[in-house]
């Protein structure tokens, strides 16, 4: 509800009215106001006034100061976002995650976006896609097939053939002559009314075809959220995700919000050395593809590409009109730049500006680290310690406020080393298709290219009261943890969605020599739903063992199985 300022003159004649009336409550007639109470009222209406129109920032500083105290994300301004491909041709390189490259607003103003992770960046093309819902199989409009493929005139219409009752999206990758897929990424085009498709494809899995030309839990891929929404895939078995650590998109880029962009855009992780699966068709799509091109399909399937297929749940809208296109060599870029200042508390003193808020000509995103003398970070206000010598710091009206740290004799720090993501704010929007051009690289040698085929959107100079508030509201509200049977059920069930349903067993068995109260949790899977049934379910127990463990009560046995259903 928004709130009305009421002025000094319509404080002053409320005050002596009520003034009047207490007197004549007394049997008190007053026509007239004595002076010195006159001044008196209107000196306190003009504080009021002063008062009152100050209520829109008092009740976002307490809402700030209620989100800092239970560690929510803070009320910040957001980066504007867009999507950058890169070419080269020559040889294979890795695009590490910052790096700067320049854009030009409407204004003509130079703005910097950094790219949210890290890329490789090579001679890898699609050079065919085609989508299946339905029993039909059909070539995807969107993507640009590779000369051969268009050369042979493959068929428009659907193909009808069995692939099982999801739907799914197969890409047939040339990979590069040195190396792998490790690092590439992908932009997915969605049309305006595809939104539960792009959803869809922040939790699918991807399966990557073996050699024998079949999809199995050796090639499965599962999306996680990375840095600024961006899609981060990862390899399903522990060991393969163990012996990926030297994985590019680890990268040391400290987390943004989501993005305009996010569950748009995904980058695949490093591939160890046996799971660089090469073939020449699945086998499952050979009679649907020798329809589809003809005799020209033993030529153009002779070659080992890497397949990939993305399964997605039935009941979507058609991924034939959905997906408009899938671009490689793409990544997510940012409009933030990194303040990095050290401030001598003698000469800056404590409370310092970091935002436009507090008289600066940027918007700050996100603080990165305050760093001692001594090398040692500075802790938030609110965060518990019991070292007495740490520094502390705190955000208010565009200002970050810092308690110096102090050596064991009780000396003060003499000074701090502060860094913050800053932003342009709204002014990011309004960089345009096509308008970043410029990579700042500092051993660039030329033969790399930039394109960017989306309009910067997203950026915002401060998140809105409202917003704010809901988001604290959401917070709030949700429970973080397993207390009733309905708590159990509800995570259970929407852990995952080919969890079709969940049934519930609650007992009191004798555990080690004690009694002990156990839930015997059931789900119920579909194997049409997976690559590898059986090896699947047992990772996706695990995962869930994982998640309900953290959120149970102590002393509570947690028992976990799969039934499966038929189709």
């Amino acid at each position: 509800m928004p709130y009305t300022s009421a002025s000094a003159v319509e404080i002053d004649r409320k005050l002596r009215e009520d003034f009047r009336r207490r007197l004549k409550e007394y049997g008190v007639s007053a026509e007239t106001t004595d002076p010195l109470l006159a001044v008196l009222f209107r000196t306190f209406a003009q504080q009021l006034e002063v008062l009152y129109s100050d209520t829109g920032r008092i009740r976002l500083a307490l809402l700030d100061e209620l989100i800092s105290g239970l560690g929510l994300q803070k009320r910040m301004a957001r980066p504007a976002q867009t999507v950058v491909r890169f070419f080269d041709t020559n040889r294979t390189r890795l695009i590490e995650g910052g790096t700067a490259l320049t854009g030009e607003a409407s204004t003509g103003a130079k703005l910097t976006f950094l790219t949210d992770a890290p890329v490789t960046v090579s001679s890898a093309r699609i050079c065919f896609a085609a989508t299946y819902e339905e029993g039909a199989f059909r070539l995807l409009a969107g993507v640009e097939m590779d000369e051969r493929f268009q050369n042979a005139r493959p068929s428009l219409e659907a193909v009808k053939t069995n692939l099982g009752p999801n739907p799914a999206l197969f890409l047939a990758i040339e990979p590069p002559a040195e190396g792998h897929l490790g690092g590439h990424g992908f932009y997915f085009d969605f049309s305006p009314d595809a939104v539960e498709i792009q959803k869809a494809l922040t939790r699918e899995t991807w399966c990557l075809a073996g050699p024998a030309g079949d999809f199995s839990a050796a090639g499965i891929l599962r999306p996680k959220v990375g840095n600024a929404g961006l899609g981060r895939l990862e390899w399903l078995m522990p060991k393969q995700r163990a012996a990926s650590a030297g994985d590019p998109v680890n990268d040391d880029v400290a987390p943004l919000p989501p993005g305009f962009y996010a569950g748009k855009a995904y980058v695949l992780p490093a591939f160890p050395a046996a799971r660089r699966l090469l073939c020449r068709q699945p086998r499952a799509l050979e009679p649907a593809l020798a329809r589809m091109f003809g005799r020209e399909a033993a030529n153009l399937f002779a070659t080992e590409r890497v397949w990939i297929k993305i399964t997605f749940p039935r009941g979507l809208p058609s991924l034939q009109t959905g997906i408009g296109g899938v671009a490689l060599h793409a990544i997510t870029a940012s409009n933030v730049e990194c303040l990095n200042q050290t401030i001598y508390f003698e000469k800056h003193g404590t409370a310092i500006p970091i935002s436009k808020e507090g008289g600066t000509d940027w918007h700050l995103v996100a603080p990165l680290s305050v760093i001692s003398e001594t090398d040692t970070p500075y802790l938030l206000e609110t965060e518990p310690s019991a070292d007495a010598l740490v520094g502390r710091y705190a955000i208010r009206n565009g200002r970050i406020e810092l308690t110096p740290a102090t050596f064991p004799g009780g000396k003060p720090h003499a000074y701090a080393n502060v860094r913050v993501w800053i932003s342009a704010g709204l002014a990011g929007n309004q960089v345009g298709p096509g308008k970043i051009a410029a990579i700042q690289l500092k051993d660039y040698a030329g033969g790399l290219r930039v394109s960017n085929p989306t309009a910067a959107a997203g950026g915002t100079s401060t998140e809105e009261f409202a917003d704010a508030r809901s988001r604290f509201t959401t917070a709030l509200l949700s429970r973080d943890r397993v207390v009733t049977r309905g708590d159990l059920f509800a995570i259970s069930n929407s852990f995952d969605r080919r969890v079709l349903d969940t049934t519930i067993r609650s007992g009191v068995e004798r555990v080690d020599g004690a009694l002990r109260r156990v839930e015997r949790v059931t789900v119920y899977l579909n194997k049409d739903d997976f690559n590898d049934p059986e090896l699947e379910a047992r990772y996706l127990l695990e995962d869930l063992r994982v998640v309900l463990t953290k959120r149970f009560l102590h002393d509570i046995e947690l028992s976990l199985q799969v039934e499966w259903e038929e189709s």
